[in-house]
């Protein structure tokens, strides 16, 4: 009787598994939406299974997007993961920070039919994943956070590093913010529970704002002196930073807080966590809120992103990671 268990090589076994295309289908995990003025919207991803781990981005203009809620195809394709980007300069110019610690510049020429983007510069300096990015000088000066603990301002005309924070927290830094009407200050939320205020002369925290009891994963600033930032524990609180150390508990969530938007010259904030659920408040003048809206039904995945329209202060638009983009209209 003939053996039927036969050896097969291993370096035969290998050839078979790189020249195998089933299963290479990828799903986009929409991880972010950041709005233009002019309402052209940049939405990132990554796209994850067992043998690839990618990601890209879509640039999506106003006038051709009013209907499409899946987003399937990308403009701009990258080797990693994208946890946050921005526009810079212009609607045809953008800004990604990379899972692989790269930041990497993409712009498309106005007169071009095919409408296609490519990669101007880039610059991998962050030894993790690139989480957070925010506007110091408009259209000049960058700040990245990362889950290597460091903070690197960028200056984007040439795409190198100015200013570099080595351990500046001890954990992930999930959350950076740069304070209203400045040109230097900005504030960062990390995991190891603290937040602390920088100045970008000034090598060491200008201010230690507050020691949480969990980690933090996200923070905005309200006004000038006003930080709202998301805890692991699901807390949303605020902080015055006239007043550090002490913080006041506004709400609490059923999971820990992914995002916060406040919507420019006005009221309202949006918040995220890791659920389907979105929630926008508004606000106060002696900083109470009251719920506006809640949606549990539009998406069927975590919700990641959050963007208000630039023309209409009551549309929220949000992506999550069933690869869908919704607008909510707060009535």
């Amino acid at each position: 009787m003939e053996n039927s268990n036969k050896i097969i090589p291993p370096h035969l076994n290998a050839e078979v598994y790189r020249t195998d295309t089933t299963g290479t289908s990828t799903q986009s995990y929409l991880d972010y939406i950041r709005l233009h003025p002019d309402g052209t919207k940049l939405i990132g991803c990554s796209e994850l299974t067992g043998r690839y781990w990618n990601g890209g981005a879509t640039i999506l203009e106003k006038k051709t997007d009013e209907n499409k809620s899946n987003i399937s195809k990308k403009d701009i394709y990258l080797t990693s993961g994208s946890a946050d980007g921005c526009f810079i300069e212009s609607s045809s110019k953008v800004l990604l920070c990379e899972d692989s610690g790269t930041i990497s510049m993409w712009s498309c020429k106005q007169d071009d039919a095919w409408n296609l983007w490519n990669e101007d510069q880039s610059a991998a300096e962050h030894d993790d994943a690139i989480l957070a990015i925010d506007c110091l000088d408009q259209d000049k000066e960058y700040i990245t956070v990362s889950a290597d603990g460091n903070i690197k301002v960028w200056d984007i005309v040439d795409l190198f590093c100015i200013r570099n924070y080595i351990a500046a927290h001890s954990k992930a830094i999930h959350g950076v913010s740069v304070r209203p009407s400045s040109l230097s200050s900005f504030v960062t939320g990390s995991l190891d529970y603290y937040i602390y205020l920088w100045d970008e002369n000034v090598e060491k925290p200008a201010l230690d704002v507050f020691e949480n009891n969990c980690g933090v994963r996200c923070l905005q600033w309200l006004n000038e002196n006003s930080i709202l930032f998301g805890d692991e524990a699901g807390n949303l609180s605020l902080i015055d930073i006239r007043k550090p150390l002490t913080s006041t508990n506004l709400t609490e969530f059923p999971a820990a807080v992914h995002k916060i938007s406040v919507a420019p010259q006005s009221n309202l904030l949006s918040v995220c966590c890791d659920n389907k659920i979105v929630s926008a408040f508004e606000i106060s003048d002696d900083l109470k809120l009251s719920l506006r809206y809640e949606n549990r039904n539009l998406h069927s995945n975590f919700v990641r992103g959050m963007a208000w329209d630039t023309e209409d202060k009551n549309i929220l638009h949000t992506v999550g990671w069933d690869g869908e983009m919704k607008s909510h209209v707060l009535v």
